[in-house]
């Protein structure tokens, strides 16, 4: 590694620091023992001289407001005689006073500064920084200098590469860690930490060996017919020789730690063996499976436990599935009252999720796991006769933005307020603010640096951020409860997280099945429905319908067999290509004719109410959109009603209320989405 070459060669090796505010520590309580260039020296230890040359300010423009190279601290950063060079500048480059002017000018300074470090009597290796993150609620982001911030750290990899040297990223993970950022531009002692042991790495080439993601283990279920891609972490050169099913394949491990192989697709079977083994170290699985995997995830009716399911006792005993395998990321902390200390110590995107590994769908292990997504998962497995893998991170109370990325969430204004106001924000439901707000009463008391799971892009931090580049089919979602105050928002954010997972995975036509709100005496719940039908215009999704397994005053009703069935129906149909009914009635359009109304849908074939009873909870309004119960017949799978209040019907609505006991259903027994025109 670069450090041992040194070594061989010199009694003490000089590190230089070079940079700005971030370098010098600005804001870090302790800065002389606690900013980063420090808490590299404790790293590095005795055989190293780290010296601090951040200028608080400093631009790498020489043409920039206070430019690095008219700093003391530059002449010092030479005379030092470094034998490496770590240079983190750009961040105020970035500002409206230099950017605009001087933007074209930056490249050929940052590579004139390279080259005259290079050139020092010293001769010393340079690296680069790719900068730390700038956060939304800093007034640089509001003043419109994001695409600028964007735009150095594409030209710093680009310098990088035309010098030569090797880049840091420095954004990565901090991005993750905004309660590290208490001024949104400024990392605190933790993390410094963050910055020092990425330089460390780079440095000694020491990522900690080898290194396989979460998802790795027994048990585990890949996807079948597609590139089976194992990658993890090791020390930078190291060889990494994957064994699986027989066939061996290697790789280097990059200056930053990262190594991949790819083996062809392969159809279902297992178990198959395999091993990962480096010179230093070795992992074995002796059973992996290729199948389906699937990611369920949402809130608390996605992690409702089978054990609390009705017929849970018949399901535990009649309907275990040796070829179901289950993966639980479940949030360690959830509380009604505020966090203590060791809680607090868990909120954040390392140690939020406590992960179980790969296990069989045993009646012990299906207790404790998903009902929803082991009963989508069973069904999925006695349809196709292969292995499935459910992975299951849902958060009970957990809002739809805190699934969402920053990189998403910053892209519009009404989702960047969220991002920078997380207290009692007007936007967010009122019983997740006050939740949170109550959480996290004492953090302010003891330093802890913490995010609460419902803040924005928390979980997706956590949750998403670490299996993205693990291969599923698809994703099953249940969750609504915690954003039905805001109607039009949640959609607008459904869309924005469908968006953004499919670029995460790497999926662009990612499968995304969801579950309409269920039946509760609660506000907005009937809209709020109706807002989730009109969701299915986003291409390839399907949405179960679970009004009538709802519960009046119950939020966990207990019937979740069935929509995990619904959610598989969906899957076998619209994934897997299987002739079944697959979806309830869904209004298509509207006629008018005289004084009715008629209404047609998409998957109707059969309409029908039990019993032949009369259609419950529908309304017809005029032009004036005063609604008022509707009388109703079904003529050839067309609903037609009236009211002999209404002269010139427009407007119908089906299961508005938020308790409904409505009835309409098609052949197959599956129930009418609420819906309205």
């Amino acid at each position: 590694m670069l450090c041992s070459s040194f070594l061989l060669n010199s009694q003490t090796i000089k590190v230089a620091c070079v940079g700005d505010s971030v370098t010098f520590g600005a804001g870090i309580e302790d800065r002389e023992e606690n900013s980063y260039p420090q808490q590299l020296q404790e790293r590095l230890g005795a055989n190293y001289e780290v010296g601090n040359f951040g200028y608080s300010g400093a631009t790498m423009l020489k043409n920039g407001h206070k430019p690095y190279w008219k700093t003391s601290q530059f002449k010092a950063s030479q005379d030092f005689g470094p034998n490496i060079v770590i240079i983190h500048l750009g961040l105020n480059d970035q500002g409206n006073n230099n950017w605009p002017d001087h933007h074209a000018e930056f490249e050929q300074d940052y590579l004139e500064m390279i080259a005259l470090y290079k050139n020092l009597p010293s001769k010393p290796e340079v690296m680069i920084c790719k900068m730390t993150p700038t956060f939304s609620g800093h007034h640089w982001f509001e003043e419109g200098m994001r695409e600028s911030f964007k735009e150095i750290q594409v030209k710093i990899e680009g310098i990088a590469e035309k010098a030569a040297v090797q880049v840091i990223d420095l954004h990565e993970p901090l991005y993750r860690f905004p309660e590290y950022f208490p001024d949104n531009l400024h990392p605190t002692k933790e993390g410094a930490t963050v910055i020092a042991d990425k330089v460390y790495a780079a440095l000694t080439g020491d990522y900690g060996g080898l290194k396989l993601p979460v998802l790795y283990g027994e048990n585990m279920v890949l996807q079948r017919n597609e590139p089976i891609s194992f990658n993890g972490t090791a020390n930078a050169d190291e060889t990494i020789t994957v064994r699986f099913n027989n066939v061996s394949k290697t790789a280097k491990a990059d200056v930053h730690g990262k190594w991949q192989v790819t083996f062809p697709p392969m159809p279902a079977g297992g178990p198959y063996a395999l091993k990962f083994a480096t010179a230093e170290n070795s992992i074995e699985i002796k059973s992996v499976y290729i199948g389906e995997v699937w990611l369920a995830s949402g809130q608390s009716n996605m992690d409702f436990k089978v054990r609390e399911m009705e017929h849970a006792a018949t399901v535990l005993k009649d309907s275990l599935n040796p070829q179901v395998f289950l993966f639980s990321m479940d949030g360690k902390v959830l509380s009604n009252k505020p966090y203590t200390e060791a809680e607090l110590k868990e909120c954040n995107a390392n140690s939020y999720f406590k992960n179980s590994g790969w296990i069989p769908s045993t009646t012990e292990n299906l207790n404790d796991f998903s009902a929803v997504a082991y009963a989508f998962a069973y069904k999925l497995q006695k349809q196709l006769g292969v292995p499935v893998g459910i992975i299951n991170n849902a958060v009970g109370g957990a809002p739809i933005q805190s699934w969402i990325s920053r990189e998403s969430m910053e892209q519009h204004p009404e989702t960047v307020s969220l991002l920078n106001d997380t207290h009692l924000h007007p936007k967010v439901d009122t019983w997740v603010a006050e939740r949170a707000a109550l959480n996290m009463k004492g953090l302010s008391k003891n330093g802890i640096r913490a995010r609460h799971p419902y803040h924005p892009t928390m979980l997706f931090d956590g949750g998403v951020m670490p299996i993205r580049d693990y291969k599923i089919k698809g994703v099953i979602w249940y969750q609504g409860e915690s954003n039905t105050e805001h109607v039009n928002l949640h959609s607008k954010l459904f869309k924005l997280l469908v968006d953004d997972w499919r670029s995460h995975f790497k999926t662009p036509e990612l499968p995304f099945y969801y579950v309409q709100l269920s039946s509760i005496n609660r506000p907005n719940w009937g809209e709020f429905r109706d807002s989730q039908r009109r969701l299915l215009e986003i291409p390839n999704t399907g949405m179960a319908v679970s009004l009538d397994v709802g519960h009046e005053t119950d939020v966990h009703p207990k019937q979740k067999w069935v929509v995990g069935e619904r959610l598989s129906k969906i899957a076998l149909h619209k994934t897997y290509g299987v002739e079944n009914s697959f979806s309830g009635p869904l209004l298509d359009f509207v006629n008018v004719n005289k004084n009715r109304l008629e209404v047609h849908f998409k998957h109707g074939q059969g309409l029908k109410t039990p019993g032949n009873a009369s259609v419950n909870d529908i309304y017809i309004a005029g032009p004036d959109k005063t609604f008022v119960p509707a009388h109703s017949k079904i003529v050839n799978d067309v609903l037609q009603i009236w009211s002999p209040e209404i002269e010139t019907p427009r407007f119908v609505r089906y299961v508005y209320s938020s308790f409904s006991n409505g009835n309409l259903v098609n052949d197959a027994g599956l129930p009418a989405s609420t819906f309205s025109n």
